[in-house]
């Protein structure tokens, strides 16, 4: 059960919040334990959304080892500005993946004492209880405090986003030197140096530093060209000198995950909407035409064998092949096999290539009978190929868009399969964030013709026997 989840059964009613009045506890709000799911636990992410707060009072966050007795806390004065949801980030703890820790949440001017928190953990059975969940608990950060003392400037920094390629190492994050103003850093990774040129604001800081505003000017992004793997040094500047902080990398690359809830990296997906529009062509003895039906290669499969009940299987391409029944452009499909000349169509990876993939969607309307349905299927992240004709790459959203209410047709399923990454060699602007950007290998659409486009209502300069030729330079290869 997640932290918010219980947080939520404790609260049957608004008027009964889930409040624990200790006279030498502040207001407690949360008690609970989890588990940590790494080593050098150095963060958590709080999500106290509908949680029993009052917007007046500091936060303090309370993490305790309850093995040891080790223990971080942590008061975070401006809690609203982050809507309940917050990172708390720590010195991190000596512990293995899998070791308990007890969290508690209060509300009060003075931080209760960790003997007072762990009476009451025992006084209510703490360790008893399931652990809870707790958001990005192993995968939020690293932040590390580096006091100082007679000749070491005190130094803390948090790591957000740090990752390496062949050609480097790139580090996001922040640092500051409590009250001492920050004037410089040089990320060193063995002989190779970066000299971070500005520094970036950080508003989030000021919260877990109210007592040293300039915190607000300590965030920073650097790339360090060289060879990776050698030992990383931040050298710190500040009005109060220098120092030169070894910094140990977390065991992994902290990278935010790109994939929404919806989408899901599973091929199912896109067999079981493909064989739906199959079995319907079979079981209701339909006439289907596919769009690039050549067989060029061992890429290309002769289809037709899959539709066995279909009344009639009608092959298109640009280009006469084996295959290819009809020989023409796609994009007057409405002309090749006549208005209501078809009950169904579909393609596998070939309307990248056409140049005007909506008039394709009108001229299918024109060219299936009412009710006809259609399925396409095309790369969403994938290379440039069969140039100069590639032309389009595809979302789900944006195959909606072309086989949707407005070009006459209802969406019955949709989504993106193959989950990618492209690999950026240029490390400027957004792409310097992260090392690689996430991607889907294809996407693919199931829709059903409702409704007749009236005449005009896709409309586009297009010339068709130009089209017709531009079509052609699409690569003609020998058959095999």
């Amino acid at each position: 059960m997640s932290l918010l989840a219980r947080i939520a059964a404790r609260l049957p009613e608004p008027a009964q919040p889930f409040v624990h009045r200790l006279g030498h506890i502040p207001r407690l709000i949360v008690a609970e334990r989890f588990v940590a799911e790494t080593g050098g636990l150095a963060s958590i992410r709080l999500d106290l959304q509908g949680a029993p707060l009052a917007a007046d009072r500091p936060v303090t966050v309370s993490v305790v080892q309850p093995a040891t007795g080790d223990s971080r806390q942590l008061s975070v004065r401006d809690w609203t500005l982050f809507r309940n949801s917050f990172p708390v980030p720590f010195p991190a703890f000596a512990n293995e993946a899998g070791d308990v820790f007890h969290l508690f949440v209060t509300q009060g001017e003075t931080p209760p004492a960790t003997a007072a928190l762990a009476a009451h953990a025992q006084r209510i059975g703490l360790d008893a209880r399931p652990p809870v969940v707790l958001p990005s608990a192993s995968t939020f950060g690293m932040a590390r405090a580096l006091p100082g003392s007679d000749d070491a400037l005190p130094v803390a920094y948090g790591i957000d986003v740090f990752w390496c390629d062949k050609h480097g190492m790139y580090f996001e994050g922040w640092i500051h030197c409590h009250q001492h103003r920050l004037s410089g850093l040089r990320i060193r990774v063995g002989d190779d140096v970066y000299d971070v040129p500005e520094f970036r604001r950080r508003e989030d800081l000021l919260a877990f530093y109210p007592d040293h505003p300039h915190v607000v000017n300590s965030g920073f992004v650097g790339y360090v060209q060289g060879r990776p793997g050698q030992p990383v040094h931040f050298e710190v500047t500040s009005d109060a000198g220098s120092r030169s902080i070894p910094i140990e990398l977390p065991k992994s690359t902290l990278l935010k995950e790109p994939w929404t809830e919806y989408q899901h990296d599973t091929i199912n997906d896109f067999v079981h909407t493909l064989g739906r529009f199959v079995t319907e062509v079979n079981e209701r003895n339909l006439v289907v035409a596919e769009i690039g039906s050549r067989h060029v290669g061992e890429a290309s499969e002769n289809m037709r064998n899959y539709f066995t009940g279909a009344k009639r299987y009608v092959g298109i391409d640009i280009h006469a092949a084996p295959g290819v029944d009809v020989v023409g452009d796609a994009h007057a499909l409405d002309r090749l096999v006549g208005q209501g000349g078809i009950d169904a169509v579909f393609s596998l990876s070939v309307i990248e290539h056409l140049a005007c993939p909506w008039v394709l969607a009108a001229a299918s309307n024109r060219a299936l009978s009412t009710g006809g349905i259609v399925f396409h299927s095309a790369p969403q992240t994938y290379p440039l190929h069969e140039t100069p004709n590639d032309f389009w790459r595809y979302s789900d959203e944006g195959l909606k868009v072309l086989f949707g209410p407005a070009t006459g047709f209802e969406v019955i399923a949709a989504g993106m399969v193959n989950v990618m990454h492209m690999y950026p060699e240029e490390r400027r602007g957004v792409f310097a964030s992260v090392p690689i950007n996430p991607g889907y290998g294809n996407a693919f659409i199931l829709a059903r013709k409702v409704r007749d486009l009236p005449d005009g209502a896709v409309a586009w300069p297009m010339d068709f026997d130009e089209s017709r030729d531009r079509a052609a330079q699409y690569p003609v290869r020998p058959a095999t």
